[in-house]
């Protein structure tokens, strides 16, 4: 279903002068000129033409005049939108007579989304997702297929285009705040971060389906010793259409191996026929300024070829700690193709990052709860940074081989460069010292990814069952192509916190070490989806192989041993969702998603003979079950959860030995286990009034290894956000609204070096924003952390990140 905007049902005449055309884009007319919601599925208009519309008209009439002999209707709804239907059908399909839909077909009225704008491609010429609002209605990533989320059984949560703009969203790490079970630990760079974690677990993290296999790592000898450099994470939000959440053990769909919480999919923008025409203009604290260009249309007069490209800079002045700012150029074209039975879009991007050692906030840790904060000034000089730049090039295909039978294929080339010179890594000399140490970074690294998968899809019935079966296997390989992590010998003796220094510059790195040290992955996969009336089947059964080609080790007898052979495991997802009603959904799932295991020499297990380790892979389960709504006329969504995931056999390697001997002991653990429930809900509660809404309960224990106490939960138990816009309704204030939000959690405890428990209190963070919009700009003023509270973030060690005070962000958008 398309919406375009039209306004609320009212005796009001306007003056209309729509000239005969395409009925799609008459109706789209209509929408501009009102300013509210038209409700159509664009293959039902399809190529209808409409004699257009002329004279003072109240917009049901002037949607009667446009369909005439038609054999449609305009039907007004409660929210005061309109849906056009044929005459004398029903709105609504039977649960028994599903099948799996395009991206939108939903026949009930979608939520109004803020601020109002024209959506009108149909299936046959745009590339992405239809989402309205705040709400996400179907997804490819779970399933690899176009299906509506109350089919699909798992918890899958979403933040969407509109979303984002309406909070003014910086990064993806700043759109995850709306799903409460994905916390993450703050990273050395400007709203980074180091880890994402989902429901307690490290997840993955994919762009349009593909993971980065090795992220933010200088492969050198089996061992990760890279620093900060570009990642998905880093994808600038106005290249962004969506970000999703996926729950539980999904190692299938990552294509490798990850822990069994979940992933985070990132979903770029793609071509579309539609033209977009729209620059985007913003300023903030500390000298912050960001530009963005969104541009898009059709390439021929049948809207077969279509395009998008992106283009976003930003250029801060400095960061509150007195670095240099960062600076960031990115730029995305792309194309794409939809004509009998074959779709295909393709592009590149290129980005360029100049990224501050400095630009974030920590705290030491201590029996007392966090410290004051360490850095008030660069650590070293004002210009130490690291300079990225990545290239990355896509394809995604579909071809349809014969009525059913379809060939699936996408590939993903990337190339990332990442330098560095400066003080990057300080530390006091030990906990509550006056003095520290500075050691130099002076590094480089060259890497190249390649990711292809190729399948093949059919749908057909047997009795009475609806199939779609799809078959096939992708491969990735990340290759280091040149490194340098040589630093200069010894550090520099500094106060602690370091304080007005003036160090010695540091150089880049003198030469490079070219290598062929390569990351291999495999992932076979089988995947049915089942449909026998109100029932809907996920069935997925995987095999998948990790392997690299320079892990060696030498033993105490001097013999060489190959510690890389492949390490594979076979991996399985399960589930089933039950459609009580057309608004009501029930599922049960089990997922399986594995680590590789490590070979280590001169060791022990479980205190088993000395000699070579082969520990097998570490096991990730995750069982799950929960409920799907559609509320309010379809107009919201609300989606609740219960969830335990479990990771068993992780290599541990003991303090203390257990046998007499010089060997290395280890063990393997019992299973560290997260479980908790999940509660989301997003949608349009009346005329004006969006509001999106998480909460999550985990309670997170790790393994216990022997003879120790059981460690701590470094996470907070409850996480809840909000976010709510009301956009004024009297005519005198129209296009003027708010908004408002609350990020909260409840207080947890970690261990800093000291070993004494240390605490972190539960805290709320608020942010505001005012705005106004009009037909062809818009200007949003929003404040994040009104009150200007000292908040820290959601996982701490012996330091815990301290997030940005108070920060105003005046954002403006024009449309030409």
């Amino acid at each position: 279903m398309s919406p375009a905007y039209a306004a609320s049902a009212q005796p009001a005449k306007v003056s209309f002068n729509i000239p005969a055309g395409q009925l799609e884009q008459v109706l789209v007319a209509i929408a501009r000129s009102v300013r509210g919601i038209i409700l159509f599925d664009p293959a039902l208009v399809g190529s209808l033409k409409s004699v257009g519309v002329s004279g003072s008209l109240t917009v049901q009439d002037a949607l009667r005049e446009a369909m005439q002999g038609s054999g449609l209707e305009a039907v007004a709804n409660p929210d005061g939108s309109f849906g056009v239907h044929r005459v004398a059908v029903k709105t609504a399909l039977p649960i028994a007579a599903e099948v799996l839909p395009a991206p939108i077909v939903s026949t009930e009225p979608e939520p109004s989304v803020l601020p109002p704008v024209i959506v009108t491609n149909s299936v046959d010429t745009y590339h992405g997702y239809h989402d309205t609002g705040f709400i996400m209605r179907d997804t490819r990533s779970a399933t690899r297929t176009d299906t509506l989320l109350a089919n699909i059984p798992q918890s899958i949560q979403g933040v969407t285009t509109d979303l984002m703009e309406s909070q003014q969203a910086q990064s993806v790490v700043d759109t995850l705040r709306n799903v409460s079970a994905v916390t993450y630990a703050r990273g050395s760079g400007v709203d980074q971060a180091a880890t994402i974690y989902v429901r307690g677990f490290i997840a993955p993290v994919m762009k349009n389906g593909v993971a980065d296999l090795v992220s933010l790592t200088n492969v050198i000898n089996g061992r990760g010793a890279g620093s900060s450099a570009i990642t998905s994470l880093d994808t600038p939000i106005a290249a962004i259409e969506r970000v999703e959440v996926l729950g539980g053990a999904d190692s299938i769909i990552t294509g490798g191996p990850m822990e069994p919480g979940g992933a985070v999919n990132i979903v770029t923008k793609r071509p579309q026929a539609n033209t977009i025409r729209e620059a985007t203009l913003e300023i903030g604290n500390d000298g912050h300024r960001r530009a963005a260009l969104d541009l898009a249309g059709s390439l021929s007069a049948d809207r077969t070829w279509t395009y998008r490209t992106v283009i976003s800079a930003t250029d801060d002045a400095r960061t509150f700690d007195g670095y240099d700012g960062a600076r960031e150029l990115y730029l995305a074209p792309s194309v794409g193709y939809k004509h009998d039975g074959t779709t295909i879009a393709a592009g590149f991007s290129h980005q360029l990052n100049h990224s501050p050692f400095g630009g974030y906030q920590s705290a030491e840790l201590t029996a007392q709860g966090p410290g004051p904060d360490q850095h008030t000034s660069p650590w070293g000089r004002p210009d130490d940074h690291s300079f990225a730049a990545k290239t990355e090039l896509f394809y995604d295909l579909e071809q349809r081989l014969a009525p059913g039978w379809a060939f699936l294929s996408k590939a993903h080339y990337t190339k990332l460069r990442y330098n560095a010179a400066g003080y990057a890594n300080c530390f006091p000399s030990f906990v509550g010292a006056s003095d520290g140490i500075c050691f130099p970074d002076q590094s480089s690294v060259t890497s190249y990814t390649r990711n292809i998968e190729n399948s093949v899809r059919a749908s057909f019935q047997t009795g009475p069952l609806q199939h779609t079966l799809l078959a096939g296997m992708s491969y990735g390989q990340t290759r280091l192509g040149s490194y340098s992590d040589v630093s200069p010998l010894g550090g520099v003796i500094v106060p602690w916190p370091p304080s007005g220094l003036d160090l010695p510059p540091v150089s880049a790195p003198a030469s490079l070490i070219t290598t062929d040290d390569t990351f291999y992955y495999t992932n076979f996969f089988l995947q049915d989806q089942v449909t026998w009336g109100r029932w809907h089947v996920l069935a997925n059964v995987g095999h998948e192989q990790e392997r690299n080609n320079f892990s060696t080790d030498t033993d105490s007898n001097g013999v060489e041993h190959d510690t890389s052979p492949p390490k594979n495991a076979p991996v399985y997802n399960v589930g089933v969702a039950y459609r009580l009603n057309e608004n009501t959904a029930l599922y049960a799932n089990t997922f399986r998603s594995f680590t590789p295991g490590s070979t280590v020499l001169d060791s022990t297990l479980n205190g088993g003979p000395p000699g070579v380790v082969v520990a097998p892979p570490t096991i990730g389960r995750s069982v799950e079950i929960g409920v799907k709504l559609n509320l309010l006329n379809n107009r919201a969504t609300f989606s609740a959860a219960i969830f335990r995931a479990t990771h068993k056999d992780v290599l541990y390697q003991l303090s203390g030995p257990i046998t007499a001997t010089s060997y290395s002991d280890y063990v393997l653990l019992p299973s560290t286990i997260s479980r908790g429930i999940e509660l989301n809900f997003a949608g349009r509660l009346m005329p004006g009034w969006n509001l999106t809404a998480s909460y999550s309960y985990i309670a997170f224990q790790y393994a216990k290894p022997p003879d120790q106490d059981p460690q701590i939960s470094q996470f907070p138990r409850h996480r809840a956000s909000l976010w709510t816009t009301y956009d004024l309704q009297s005519e005198a204030w129209r296009g003027w609204g708010a908004g408002i939000g609350l990020t909260a959690r409840s207080g947890y405890t970690a261990v800093p070096d000291s070993d004494v428990l240390g605490h972190i209190a539960g805290q709320t963070r608020t942010d505001a924003s005012i705005y106004y919009r009009s037909r062809h700009w818009s200007t949003t003023l929003g404040i994040k952390n009104l009150f200007n509270r000292r908040l820290y973030s959601d996982f701490a060690t012996s330091t815990v990140g301290v997030e940005p005070s108070r920060t105003l962000l005046l954002t403006n958008t024009f449309e030409f």
